[in-house]
C-alpha cells in the first residue's frame, strides 16, 4: 500500500513540474536579470529557473535515499551479525554444559614400560672431565 501511495505521489509532483515549467516558458516569464552558480550564468525564463530547482532536488533526494539505505544495510548486517554471535554463543553454552554433565574425572598417565631404554645422552656425557685434573686429584 505504501508503495503504491508513493507511486501516486511520484506522478503527481512530476505532473506538476511540467504544469510548472510549461506554463512559466513564454517571454513574458522573463528573467530580469540573469544569475551565475559557480561561476556559470543562467539567463531564461522562470520555468527554466523552475526546472533548474526540480533537478537539483531530484539529485538531492536521490543522495539522501542513497545514505539512508546504506545507514539502513548496515544496521541490518550488524544486527544479523549480532544475531548469529548470539545463537553461537548459546549454542557453545549448551555444548560446554554438556561436556560437564559427561566429563570423565582425568586419568593419569600410564607408566613407562619396564622395558624403556635410558635416554640416548646424559648430563655426565655432556660435561666430561679433563683427565689431567683427575690424575692431579690422585
Amino acid at each position: 500500500m505504501i508503495v503504491v501511495l508513493g507511486l501516486v505521489i511520484a506522478v503527481a509532483a512530476v505532473a506538476a513540474g511540467v504544469a510548472g515549467v510549461a506554463a512559466n516558458t513564454s517571454d513574458v516569464n522573463r528573467l530580469t536579470s540573469d544569475f551565475s552558480v559557480f561561476d556559470y550564468h543562467f539567463a531564461g525564463t522562470t520555468g527554466e529557473l523552475f526546472l533548474i530547482g526540480i533537478t537539483v532536488g531530484v539529485v538531492g533526494g536521490v543522495g539522501v535515499g542513497l545514505v539512508a539505505a546504506g545507514a539502513w544495510r548496515s544496521t541490518r548486517k550488524g544486527a544479523a551479525t549480532r544475531r548469529e554471535l548470539r545463537q553461537s554463543r548459546k549454542e557453545i553454552a549448551a555444548v560446554q554444559r554438556d561436556l560437564a554433565k559427561t566429563k570423565e574425572p582425568a586419568k593419569k598417565p600410564a607408566p613407562a614400560p619396564a622395558g624403556a631404554r635410558a635416554p640416548a645422552w646424559s648430563m655426565s656425557k655432556l660435561l666430561r672431565k679433563s683427565d689431567k685434573g683427575a690424575a692431579a686429584a690422585k
